[in-house]
């Protein structure tokens, strides 16, 4: 007989497409991953659908791999995260509760023109032309297919304070360029990446994950699946 899980003895806040999130007896967090793909309907992976698509054996130890890996990293940069540590063996990871902003935003860097950019602006662009490392933020609504929202919008809703805008677009080119010059000495290609930030201990800072489902890399001009990432950073 199995022993019990001691996930059974904490309070489960969320079941997500690739987490699973726990309330600890101590108030901290456990993220446990999942090996599920996001994706589009249609079935083709991307780090930008909201529906999964699939499971594959080793994509949760592979995104949590990949987390460790950059978190450790951005430690080092003094970067402010909800990070404490993981448990690679287990797919877990400890991190400290935060506040979201509203239902949830995602903060998007551009650096190639990929995904969702060329079906917006596919008139005027190409998959791979080069972006002057835009900015941009959504709103996490998947029955709204993650509606986009300027500075303005999102302090019109009370959803993010216009200092507080300004301040993770700046925490976000910081982030994504350390991320970037990493995957540039593999020889990997940063063409996009989004990332979280919430209320930690009442300050804002990096949360979620940094993983293959958060980004698009590529090498030789080729994008690389999401296993192959995972394989080759962590």
């Amino acid at each position: 007989m199995n022993p019990k899980s001691p996930l059974s003895d904490m309070e489960l806040i969320k079941a997500g497409k690739t987490k699973d999130v726990y309330k600890t007896e101590d108030g901290t967090i456990l993220l446990k991953f999942k090996d599920t793909i996001t994706g589009h309907p249609s079935g083709e992976p991307d780090p930008g659908g909201n529906v999964v698509i699939g499971s594959a054996e080793g994509v949760g130890a592979g995104a949590l791999k990949m987390t460790l890996y950059y978190f450790e990293l951005l430690k080092k940069h003094k970067i402010p995260t909800h990070y404490i540590k993981g448990d690679l063996s287990a797919r877990e990871m400890i991190v400290r509760p935060a506040e979201s902003f509203g239902r949830g935003l995602e903060f998007v860097i551009r650096y190639k023109a990929a995904g969702s950019f060329i079906r917006r602006f596919g008139t005027y662009c190409q998959e791979g032309d080069e972006l002057p490392s835009l900015f941009e933020v959504t709103l996490k609504e998947d029955e709204s297919n993650d509606p986009p929202a300027t500075r303005e919008i999102l302090g019109a809703l009370k959803l993010l304070e216009h200092e507080d805008f300004d301040y993770i677009e700046k925490e976000s080119r910081r982030i994504c360029g350390i991320i970037k010059d990493d995957l540039l000495g593999r020889g990997l290609d940063l063409y996009d990446i989004k990332l979280e930030f919430g209320r930690v201990e009442g300050s804002i800072a990096l949360i979620d994950e940094i993983s293959p489902g958060n980004m698009r890399v590529y090498r030789g001009g080729e994008k690389l699946s999401y296993q192959e990432l995972s394989d080759l950073v962590g």
